[in-house]
């Protein structure tokens, strides 16, 4: 199969991308930056630089294509940047792509649009609370956007999946909360975290997995799924971070109902991917002590990259 990824210099791209080419497909790339990929030089590989906005790009760039990854995303929380850059380009790709007839259409969303998580594990059906979000305006784009890919893929016929995750990673991993974990146990700072609290980690090998059975399957048309490879509370985060750095830092797990800290960590991100076992036939490609082993890497990684502690 042929894959345009958009955004796929970004670091979920790249390592998607080297996934599918391993796998023998062929991949183009349109983003706005491109020379994150620095000299590869691989006959399957296209890239493409250019902004989704811009219509005539999109629609060249999607000339041959089986199969549309979008992954483009600014991050922003600023409501105008968010209707006039991101969910603009997501419209004017969701219409190219339904003119250019390809045969699927895979957006890849967040579980941020959940809000908050107020059942655990969190199914596909829980209520999206976008106003409760860390990030209110953010999520309501992204759930916009999920709403956008499937009433258009419905009217235009256009055949589209969603996939929501809450944090990823591959060879690396980043993340301004793992860092500040990372510095604290460096600078023999107790780690604190709440009790009780984690999320659902995401392989960049079970996303592209994840992909493939979504672009083959009828199942997969016109629904939302959860993606996950393994859940763990921030408690074993830090008892990772404590191991990696050699630190003698304390560990400080704090009651659910004291917990003063970082919004971010306070709840249970559970994610449940039963619809995607039972309508994709998803299982994650890693069990779990292999799967922890690699997300410990790619932490590992992640406080090489850091600046020496002053």
């Amino acid at each position: 199969m042929k894959f345009l990824i958009t955004g796929g210099a970004g670091t979920v791209g790249r390592d998607l991308t080297a996934s599918l080419l391993a796998k023998g497909h062929r991949v183009r790339v349109l983003d706005r930056d491109a020379t994150a990929f620095g000299g590869v030089r691989e006959e399957s590989l296209e890239l493409v630089a250019g902004r989704l906005e811009d219509a005539r790009i999109v629609r060249e760039a999607l000339c041959g294509i089986d199969v549309v990854v979008h992954l483009a995303w600014s991050f922003s929380d600023d409501p105008l940047e968010l209707l006039e850059s991101d969910l603009k380009a997501h419209v004017t790709l969701l219409e190219a792509s339904a003119a250019a007839q390809v045969g699927r259409f895979l957006y890849t969303s967040t579980a941020v649009v959940y809000g908050k998580p107020l059942r655990t594990p969190l199914t596909e059906d829980a209520p999206c609370v976008v106003e409760d979000a860390r990030k209110p305006f953010y999520a309501i784009a992204k759930l916009t956007a999920e709403k956008l890919a499937l009433a258009l893929g419905r009217a235009r016929g256009l055949p589209v999946s969603v996939f929501r995750f809450w944090w990823s990673y591959g060879g690396r991993i980043g993340g301004r909360h793992l860092r500040d974990l990372i510095a604290a146990a460096r600078s023999g700072r107790p780690l604190r975290v709440p009790e009780g609290a984690g999320g659902s980690f995401l392989d960049h090998d079970d996303l592209a997995h994840a992909v493939l059975l979504a672009a083959s399957r009828e199942e997969s048309v016109g629904n939302v799924f959860n993606l996950a490879t393994l859940y763990l509370e921030w408690k074993e985060i830090a008892g990772i971070v404590l191991r990696i750095t050699d630190s003698s830092s304390r560990l400080d797990v704090v009651p659910s109902a004291a917990w003063d800290g970082a919004a971010f960590l306070a709840d249970p991100w559970d994610l449940s991917t039963a619809k995607a076992e039972r309508l994709l036939g998803f299982r994650s490609l890693f069990d779990p002590l292999a799967a922890r082993r690699r997300l410990e890497g790619a932490i590992g990684r992640c406080r090489e990259e850091m600046p020496a502690a002053g």
